[in-house]
């Protein structure tokens, strides 16, 4: 069931009614939230819900019997196991034919594991599972005794699919009470919701047909060509993710519950720290949480800083895929690192780039276009099937061909995205992108019009793809 859908607006419509009608009550709300999660997953495909309901058992019992126990070495020893299971799960669903593949004499295994069907959203609910009963255990948060509060933490729709991955200590206690969302704050989740359905059903839905045809007939398309074709795939990606996040927030927050912003306007960052820090931030803040502070971050020598950037950056490439394509996609963002390290002139910003300033400085400009190309280069190896087609779109796009006038076609894809980059670059020191900053509501909500309009006007109907990410 996709957000962008009828089937979606009429079962958010039930649920929501129903959930308000048992306000008094909050568990009758979460048995509420936990049914409509169930019936969104079963939706998709009926096994999944078994994956899901092994996971929540896993981490509530985990969870429980670690929070029980005085010596510390049981506790780590149940964390281990929990952690242990947690992961056997999603590694054998998602990772058995690349790691199968790879032994030889396991042929019959690896051609029995490609019938596996990988649960959607498995990766983000286990990370979920597995940072809550890591947050247990560091005592950040006490174990949940009642298992469909956090069944219903684990499994609640907005996120389920596609994240925001929700932190244990933010979001799992905002299930037991009840937070009334005030006008102001549902006036925010439509507004988040409509530049969501904007960004998935104007943006998204208009260039995937170009970004696919760029990527399949990349042999006998010119340099230029498919140097624009993979700058319309990040920006088909941005569209895409965040336009899942934003709908996931506004929703969320429809039902009380306020979820992590995953992204913050990224293509306007100097560098690929800030990049980072601006895309995807519900994965970093885990990596940060889970891995990277763990192993030692950047308190060592700058060699085992190095390391620790190249683990953190290759697992990221795993967590998006089974292939060699997304290893050496992560490797690629690590690499990018390595210069600022070196040279420890990694800055750090804490504001947006040009504040208070219409356009940005020369250098600032040159950064943001440099920051941009890189990230677009490593999306080459997000984006293609196999290193054969990853090899033949560098060989095309470092050659002479990239002088070339690029396909009309493609062109006109990328000056399509241009409006949504121009109302983020305005809205950049905004909370959300269409905050409307006037005293007259009537201007707001005329502000909200003209998106609805031009959703319906532009959107292509035939388009209900799945989100990009729903792979993950």
């Amino acid at each position: 069931m996709l957000f962008n859908t009828k089937e979606f607006a009429i079962f958010f419509a039930i649920t929501l009614a129903i959930y308000w009608l048992v306000k008094p009550w909050r568990n009758v709300q979460n048995l509420v939230l936990l049914a409509g999660s169930y019936y969104f997953y079963n939706n998709l495909h009926y096994t999944f819900p078994i994956y899901l309901a092994c996971m929540i058992g896993v981490g509530y019992v985990s969870a429980i019997l670690i929070d029980q126990q005085t010596q510390q070495t049981k506790r780590k020893a149940i964390l281990i196991v929990g952690i242990c299971l947690l992961g056997f799960g999603l590694t054998y669903l998602k990772y058995s034919t690349l790691i199968l593949g790879n032994i030889t004499g396991l042929e019959q295994w690896q051609a029995s594991a490609i019938g596996i069907i990988v649960p959607l959203g498995i990766s983000y609910y286990t990370f979920s599972s597995i940072g809550y009963i890591t947050d247990v255990y560091r005592k950040r948060l006490p174990a949940q005794q009642n298992a469909i509060t956090y069944a219903t933490y684990v499994s609640f729709f907005p996120h389920l699919l596609c994240g925001p991955i929700a932190s244990s200590v933010a979001v799992l206690p905002q299930f037991s009470k009840t937070n009334v969302p005030t006008w102001a704050q549902i006036e925010q989740s439509v507004a988040e919701i409509l530049w969501g359905l904007f960004k998935k059903m104007v943006i998204a839905a208009n260039v995937e047909k170009v970004v696919n045809y760029c990527y399949a007939s990349h042999e006998d398309l010119n340099g230029s060509t498919l140097f624009l074709g993979v700058t319309l795939f990040n920006l088909y990606l941005y569209a895409d993710f965040s336009a899942y996040s934003d709908i996931a927030r506004g929703v969320a927050r429809l039902l009380g519950i306020e979820l992590t912003q995953n992204f913050k306007m990224p293509f306007f960052s100097r560098n690929p720290g800030e990049f980072w820090r601006r895309w995807h931030t519900s994965l970093r803040k885990w990596m940060l949480d889970y891995l990277y502070l763990p192993m030692g971050g950047n308190r060592g020598s700058k060699l085992q800083y190095v390391i620790v950037m190249l683990f953190i950056f290759s697992f990221s490439g795993l967590w998006h895929g089974a292939n060699m394509t997304f290893v050496c996609w992560g490797l690629l963002n690590g690499i990018y690192f390595l210069p600022y390290i070196l040279t420890d002139k990694l800055t750090r910003y804490k504001d947006v780039v040009a504040k208070g300033k219409l356009l940005p400085s020369g250098k600032e400009f040159l950064q943001l276009l440099l920051t941009f190309n890189l990230i677009t280069l490593t999306r080459i190896f997000f984006r293609a099937p196999d290193m054969t087609v990853v090899k033949g779109l560098i060989t095309k796009i470092f050659s002479a061909s990239i002088l070339a006038v690029p396909l009309k076609l493609v062109v006109t894809n990328v000056a399509i995205c241009l409006p949504m980059l121009a109302v983020e670059w305005v809205q950049r020191e905004k909370e959300y992108v269409l905050q409307i900053s006037t005293k007259y509501p009537a201007l707001r909500i005329l502000g909200y019009i003209a998106v609805i309009f031009l959703i319906y006007w532009l959107h292509k109907r035939q388009n209900t793809s799945e989100y990009y990410y729903f792979k993950f």
